[in-house]
C-alpha cells in the first residue's frame, strides 16, 4: 500500500486496495513505487509488472509484460523521463538459469513497449534524469564486486526524439578501482551529487552543471565536506534516499558519526546558491539540525521547502517526521552517552560502549534488561550478530530487542569487522575472514562485559539473523563461552551457498572468504555443516521455505548432521516466507520459540563454562 499524507494530517491511499507494492530485484527489493505529477507508477508484488494510475481510485494499467513461461521480469526505481511518453528503470531478467539486469525504456501509455537502454554491466541502479531530460546518471557494477566494494557513476546524454530513447556519449563520473559510489541526485541547476568513498569515507561530492558537458566529467568533481563520517549505507535494497535539495541549493543529508544518525544542512553560503560556483577548494558549511531520531532511513524535501524524515527514536519505531530546515526546534534526544563508558545496568535504551581486546576497539550497543531476570547476580546474555555482513547495528529502538530485554534479558548487538558506519577500511576488514573475525568480535564483546562484572558470563547466548545466523553458529564451533544459538534463515553450508544463491550475493563470497575452487578447503573450514561434532551448545534454527538467498536445504542438512551427533537442535520451517519474515504469525511464533529456548538454556544452568576469570 502507497500513501499520501496531506498537509492537514489526512493520509490518501495512492495503490489499488488489495495491492502489494514490492520489488524482488535483487530478492530484496525497494524503490518499487513513483509518484509524478499527480500519477503514480508502481510494481506489483504478484506479478512484478510495472503499472500506472493516473490518479488514486482510476484504473490502474499494465506498463510491462508478463513473461514468457520459464522466464521471469522484475523491475524497480522507475522514473519518468521529461516528455512524459518513456518511463526508465531497473529491470531483472531470469531465464534458462541465467540473470540479467539493464536500464530498459518502459512506454507510459499502457502500449507495453519495453525497450533496452543500457546493458553495459553485470548490475545497474539508480536511473536518475537530469531537470532538462537531457541527461541520464546511473550507478553499475560487476561481479565479483558488490555495489559497496566498487561501483561506478555514469553518465550518458538521452535522446527522445526519434520516438525510440537511447543513449550517447556514455562516460564515467567516479567509482570504479576500488571505490564505491551511490544515490546520484541532480538538482535544480542541473549539478549532479553523489556519495563517494574515494577518501575512505561515504561523503557528498558535486559536479558542477558544466560537468555534463563531454570530456569534462569527473575532472571538476570535488567533495563538499572532508571529514570522517558516512553519508550513505551499503546498497542491499535499490532506492536509498538520504540525500535531498531545498529550494534554495542547500542540501540536508542524514551522517553517521559516533554510533548514531544525525541530520545536517549542507550550505555553499549565499554567493554561491542555484549558481554552480562554489570554489572546489572551499568545503560547504555543515550545520546539525535538531530532531529526535537516532537512525535515519530516508530524508526528503518538498517543493515548498519541507524537510522530512523517515526514522526511529531510542524509544519510538521507525516514523515519518518533519523537521524544520531552519528556524524552530523539535524536540531533541539527548546527546548519546561518550562512547567507551561502562554501561549503566539502570538504563533503559542503548548504550554505545566499545571494548578494547588486543589493541583494537570493538564497536557495539548494549541493552539491559528492562524487567526482572531469573536468578541473584548479572542477568544473562543474548548477543545479536547483525547480517550483512555488510550491515550495522541500528541505535534507534527496535521492538525485538525491546521483546527481550523486557523479558529480563541483557542484549548486546556488536558490530563486528565488516560493519559500516566506520569507514571503508573497517568495512574491509572482514575480507576474507568471514566466519572468524566476526566470530572473534562477537565472542570477546561478550566475554568483556562478563568479565565487567555486567552480564553472567555463565549464561550467554548468541543469534544471528542471515550473515548473523552464519556468525551465531560459527561461535558454537570455534567458542565455548555461548550455552547456545539461534539462527534466523542463517548460512551454514558456504560452498552450497555459493552455489545455490541468487545472482546479486553469487560472488559475494569470493572477497569474504576467497575466490573458488582455490578456497574450497577454507569453505569447508569455516561452514557449520562440516563440525557438527565441534557445536559446545543447543541450536534453534528458524528457515523459510521459500527462500531464494540461504534455501531451506541448508538448515535441514545441518539439523540433519546435528541429530546424527547427538546436539540439542530445534528446527522450524515456515511454509510461504522466504529470507525475511513477513507475516505476523510466523514472527510471533518465532520470537516465542526463542524466548523459551533461552529460558530453557539459562533456568536449567547448564551453559557453557568459560575459562576461569571469564565470569563477572
Amino acid at each position: 500500500m502507497v500513501l499520501r499524507r496531506e498537509r492537514s494530517g489526512e493520509e490518501t491511499r495512492l495503490s489499488p486496495p488489495g495491492v502489494a507494492v514490492g520489488s524482488r530485484v535483487h530478492e530484496y527489493g525497494g524503490a518499487a513505487a513513483r509518484a509524478s505529477g499527480g500519477s503514480l507508477v508502481y510494481v506489483d508484488r504478484s506479478d512484478q509488472r510495472l503499472y500506472r494510475m493516473e490518479r488514486a481510485g482510476s484504473p490502474a494499467r499494465p506498463l510491462s509484460v508478463l513473461p514468457e513461461p520459464g522466464s521471469d521480469l522484475r523491475y524497480a526505481d522507475p522514473r519518468l523521463t521529461r516528455s512524459g511518453r518513456w518511463l526508465v528503470a531497473v529491470e531483472e531478467r531470469h531465464r534458462s538459469g541465467s540473470t540479467g539486469h539493464r536500464l530498459v525504456a518502459v512506454a507510459s501509455d499502457g502500449s507495453l513497449r519495453v525497450l533496452p537502454l543500457v546493458d553495459t554491466s553485470d548490475f545497474v541502479a539508480s536511473p536518475r534524469i537530469s531537470p532538462d531530460g537531457t541527461l541520464l546518471a546511473w550507478v553499475g557494477w560487476d561481479h565479483p564486486s558488490m555495489p559497496w566494494d566498487s561501483s561506478v557513476l555514469w553518465l550518458a546524454r538521452l535522446h527522445e526524439d526519434d520516438g525510440a530513447p537511447r543513449v550517447t556519449e556514455v562516460r564515467r563520473v567516479a567509482g570504479g578501482e576500488g571505490s564505491s559510489v551511490g544515490q546520484p541526485l541532480w538538482c535544480r541547476d542541473g549539478g549532479l551529487v553523489f556519495v563517494w568513498d574515494r577518501t575512505g569515507w561515504w561523503l557528498p561530492h558535486r559536479m558542477p552543471p558544466d560537468g555534463g558537458s563531454a570530456g569534462s566529467a569527473g575532472s571538476t568533481v570535488s567533495a563538499l565536506v572532508e571529514f570522517e563520517a558516512e553519508f550513505h549505507g551499503p546498497d542491499w535494497v535499490l532506492g536509498q534516499a538520504t540525500l535531498a535539495e531545498r529550494p534554495d541549493g542547500s542540501l540536508v543529508a542524514r551522517m553517521h558519526r559516533d554510533g548514531r544518525d544525525h541530520l545536517v544542512r549542507l550550505d555553499p553560503g549565499p554567493g554561491h546558491r542555484l549558481t554552480g560556483s562554489a570554489p572546489k577548494s572551499a568545503p560547504w558549511s555543515l550545520e546539525v539540525l535538531a530532531q529526535p531520531c537516532v537512525s535515519i532511513s530516508g530524508v526528503a524535501v518538498t517543493d515548498d521547502g519541507r524537510t522530512a524524515v523517515l526514522g526511529s527514536t531510542p524509544s519510538q519505531g521507525p516514523t515519518v517526521l518533519e523537521v524544520p530546515a531552519e528556524g524552530g526546534s523539535p524536540a531533541a534526544c539527548a546527546p548519546a552517552p561518550s562512547r567507551g563508558r561502562r554501561p549503566d545496568p539502570g538504563a533503559t535504551g542503548a548504550i554505545p560502549w566499545d571494548v578494547e581486546v588486543g589493541g583494537r576497539a570493538i564497536p557495539g550497543l548494549f541493552h539491559p534488561p528492562v524487567a526482572g531476570h531469573p536468578g541473584d547476580g548479572p542477568p544473562p546474555l543474548v548477543v545479536f550478530c547483525h547480517g550483512g555482513p555488510t550491515g550495522a547495528c541500528d541505535p534507534g529502538f527496535d521492538p525485538v530487542i525491546r521483546f527481550f530485554t523486557g523479558s529480563g534479558l541483557a542484549v548486546a548487538c556488536v558490530d563486528y569487522r565488516g560493519s559500516t558506519g566506520y569507514g571503508r577500511s573497517y568495512r574491509r576488514s572482514l575480507a576474507g575472514r568471514w566466519g572468524e573475525a566476526d566470530v572473534e568480535d562477537c565472542t570477546d564483546y561478550a566475554v568483556a562485559l562478563a568479565e565487567g562484572g555486567v552480564v553472567d558470563g555463565y549464561r550467554m547466548a548468541i543469534r544471528g539473523t542471515s550473515a548473523g545466523g552464519f556468525t551465531a553458529l560459527a561461535a558454537l564451533v570455534d567458542s565455548d563461552r555461548f550455552a547456545g544459538a539461534v539462527s534466523w534463515y542463517g548460512v551454514t553450508d558456504l560452498e552450497h551457498l555459493a552455489a545455490e544463491t541468487h545472482d546479486f550475493e553469487s560472488r559475494y563470497l569470493d572477497g569474504l572468504v576467497g575466490p573458488l575452487p582455490d578456497a574450497a578447503p577454507r569453505y569447508r573450514r569455516r561452514s557449520p555443516i562440516h563440525r557438527p561434532g565441534s557445536i559446545a551448545g543447543a541450536v534453534l534454527l528458524l528457515q523459510g521455505a521459500d527462500d531464494p538467498v540461504v534455501p531451506v536445504g541448508q538448515a535441514e542438512r545441518f539439523a540433519e548432521r546435528l541429530a546424527a551427533e547427538g546436539v540439542p537442535c530445534d528446527l522450524l520451517v515456515f511454509p510461504g516466507e522466504g529470507h525475511g519474515f513477513r507475516r505476523a504469525a510466523t514472527l510471533e511464533t518465532c520470537l516465542e520459540a526463542e524466548l523459551s529456548f533461552y529460558r530453557r538454556l539459562f533456568d536449567r544452568g547448564e551453559p557453557a563454562a568459560p575459562d576461569a576469570g571469564a565470569a563477572g
